[in-house]
């Protein structure tokens, strides 16, 4: 069995879990960032506003919000075409960028926009307050995902992160 099929609520649930907080195996040690998904993209997020650096940031409203959005990627015609790519023996990653359709409208997601300044060609943090806006509904997905195992184990995927990309004010 490959990379490319159907998987449970229960086992996405158990990769992202999994994922969490592990160094992502396809990089270098000095450099691997941890898995990311729970703890920087959901509710779960101490603060929400701690990324000024990025114009707008987004974090799913509920974990129930995340699996959803990280199964209806998965399974995506799309998705599934990137999972077959980890089946070759020189591919260790892929990204999956879906919009959402089974579950639109269904996913709803919190939403940061920091105020921006153009500085020659680059976009920095200007003064002023961010717009909060919460349960905005989430449009489209973006997945990173690394081989971690044999794809027969239970948790063949390392999950580094799902975001919410576009949303719906």
């Amino acid at each position: 069995m490959g990379y490319d099929r159907q998987y449970t609520r229960e086992e996405i649930h158990q990769m992202l879990y999994l994922s969490e907080r592990r160094l992502r195996p396809t990089a270098p040690a000095a450099r691997a960032h941890p898995g990311h998904a729970i703890s920087q993209h959901t509710e779960q997020r101490d603060d929400p506003f701690d990324r000024r650096h990025i114009a707008q940031d987004s974090t799913f409203a509920s974990r129930k919000d995340l699996v959803l959005a990280a199964e209806e990627a998965l399974h995506s015609p799309e998705g599934q075409a990137e999972l077959a790519t980890l089946n070759a023996h020189g591919t260790s990653s892929c990204k999956i960028a879906i919009q959402l359709s089974a579950t639109l409208g269904k996913i709803k997601a919190d939403v940061v926009r920091n105020p921006m300044a153009r500085v020659g060609r680059r976009q920095v943090p200007a003064q002023g307050p961010a717009q909060f806006l919460q349960g905005v509904q989430v449009n489209s997905v973006v997945m990173i995902i690394d081989k971690l195992a044999a794809s027969e184990s239970f948790a063949p995927l390392h999950i580094q992160t799902t975001f919410p990309k576009d949303v719906q004010a």
